[in-house]
């Protein structure tokens, strides 16, 4: 799912996903250094928002803040998982010849704890690397920096499975694919 198309802007875009999944009530000066764009850029995103009654824009003695407005959180951040789910999925494609299985979990509000399980075929570690490095670039466009992914082999999966391993056994009472 392409955000930007859906929103008219990538500035726009990374402001709601900064809201979402990195922190609300910060003001314009720090969501210009975090996200590193131009003060009038984000200034002028912020106003779309608030003027479409997505933000609220809290003024007080300390400044501006910024929030979501509590009414369309829940609906905004089904939306933003949607579209993490289908990048990422788009990117277990490239590598369909090694993945064998994935589950998504606690990110996308399974509790579990873990983020994301992913059943891969034996495959060099060079190309394990660069999909980890991948998988971690996604989630970080998406402002979220600590992710639990679980890598393992098809073998040890199957192995575990056999011996009615716990998390082995939550994961397939609660399989989300």
């Amino acid at each position: 799912m392409n955000l930007e198309k859906l929103f008219g802007s990538k500035t726009k875009v990374d402001i709601l996903k900064y809201l979402l999944f990195r922190r609300q009530w910060i003001s314009m000066r720090a969501l210009e250094w975090e996200m590193e764009r131009t003060f009038p850029a984000i200034k002028k995103q912020v106003d779309s928002l608030n003027s479409a009654k997505v933000l609220d824009v809290n003024t007080d003695w300390n400044g501006r803040s910024i929030t979501i407005k509590p009414e369309l959180y829940g609906m905004l951040k089904q939306i933003f998982h949607y579209s993490l789910k289908t990048w990422l999925i788009e990117l277990f494609g490239q590598y369909e010849v090694m993945i064998d299985k994935y589950f998504f979990w606690k990110c996308f509000g399974i509790d579990l704890d873990m983020d994301l399980v992913i059943i891969y075929k034996n495959c060099e570690k060079a190309q394990l690397d660069k999909f980890r490095e991948n998988i971690g670039e996604v989630f970080k466009d998406y402002f979220i920096e600590v992710v639990n992914v679980v890598f393992m082999t098809s073998d040890d999966w199957e192995k575990r499975y056999r011996l009615s391993d716990k998390f082995v056994i939550d994961i397939m009472r609660t399989k989300q694919f």
